[in-house]
């Protein structure tokens, strides 16, 4: 399985070569990519792991740094000109800011954990438009608590996921919610043999939101999704390819029946080809396995975003001879009609599956 330190390494790799995606509407072309100038702090690390934008005027991005011996979190703001680091507190030893959302240049939210005498606790930061402040966030347990990504849809209605750590059990799922006032533990469901994660969620409202991520089951990792309705959290099933490791690192949900999930999967254990990217669609009613090019020896999706269920782009790298690469995938469809003079004669109201290419 790949850990969410390891997705934060590669993290590292796509701000250093300043490989920028940015979906754009219909027709727009983006024929550059230029590295833009961004402040570092301290001595060591400097490290983004994560940006929300409301506007090309206004941007947010979180990480960390390390001075010599202890990592800080780590945020920068776009102002349309210009990248700015933004005062932000860092309440342990240790502290990482994992992923972002904003709703509004004045509504941000950050989540990650720090460490205090080596238990990690959970960490959320909230933007009011003055100041970021941390906001107190539950943990289980006494041990280890990670809050991996966010999902905002109202400055009312946050999202995060992550992992728990419970002695002789391995990792457990972790949900928090949002209402406004207070985050709480929202029950979801571990299923397997042992860890749990979720790595990512994606709201497209607040009665429809998906967690992906991966449980060990045995000897290997499948692919987990759980699913909000409103009322609770609920494992929806998601296939797998191949006979080994399966792991979803990031979804991205535009509607209640368009979702795209991409991460990993090996062909099989110590044999067979290495990772190969795994990208899975949901339709509303089911999840299934999209064709997607591996065009190196091990590759990998780290993340995807969606604007519409005819485009999405999906991001991570690929090596060739021991050398890491950008990869960059783009999910297109069929755009819709622009006049529609008789009735549509398809009986369904599912998008139509676009295609994966590299």
């Amino acid at each position: 399985m790949v850990r969410r330190s390891v997705l934060a390494m590669f993290a590292v790799l796509a701000v250093v070569l300043g490989f920028v995606v940015v979906s754009t509407p219909a027709g727009a072309v983006i024929d550059s990519a230029a590295v833009v100038p961004s402040p570092n702090l301290g001595t060591s690390y400097n490290v983004l792991l994560s940006v929300s934008c409301v506007s090309a005027s206004s941007c947010v991005a979180v990480g960390y740094y390390n001075n010599n011996s202890a990592a800080q979190t780590l945020i920068e703001q776009w102002n349309g000109a210009s990248w700015t680091v933004m005062p932000s507190p860092s309440p342990g030893e240790n502290n990482i800011l994992y992923s972002v959302s904003c709703v509004s240049a004045t509504s941000c939210v950050a989540v990650g954990n720090y460490t205090n005498n080596s238990a990690a606790q959970t960490l959320i930061e909230q933007w009011n438009g003055a100041s970021w402040t941390v906001i107190p966030s539950p943990n289980l347990g006494t041990s280890y608590n990670y809050l991996y990504s966010v999902s905002c849809v109202t400055a009312d209605f946050c999202v995060a996921t992550g992992g728990e750590y419970e002695d002789g059990s391995g990792y457990q799922t972790l949900v928090e919610q949002w209402n406004g006032a207070s985050w709480t533990v929202i029950s979801s469901t571990t299923i397997g043999t042992g860890s749990n994660f979720l790595n990512s969620v994606s709201c497209s409202s607040a009665v429809f939101c998906v967690a992906a991520g991966s449980y060990y089951n045995v000897s290997e990792n499948q692919t987990l999704v759980e699913q909000w309705n409103g009322t609770s959290w609920t494992v929806t099933p998601s296939p797998n390819t191949g006979t080994y490791n399966n792991s979803l690192n990031s979804v991205s949900c535009v509607a209640i029946s368009f979702c795209v999930a991409t991460g990993i999967y090996n062909g099989a254990a110590y044999a067979g080809p290495p990772h190969q990217t795994l990208v899975e669609q949901w339709n509303g009613a089911s999840w299934t396995v999209m064709p997607s090019p591996s065009p190196g020896e091990n590759n990998i999706l780290y993340s995807v975003s969606c604007v519409s269920a005819s485009s999405c782009v999906a991001v991570g790298n690929y090596n060739n001879n021991s050398a890491a690469q950008t990869l960059v995938l783009s999910l297109t469809g069929p755009e819709p009609p622009t006049t529609t003079t008789t009735p549509p004669t398809t009986t369904s109201s599912d998008p139509v599956a676009p295609a994966f290419t590299g």
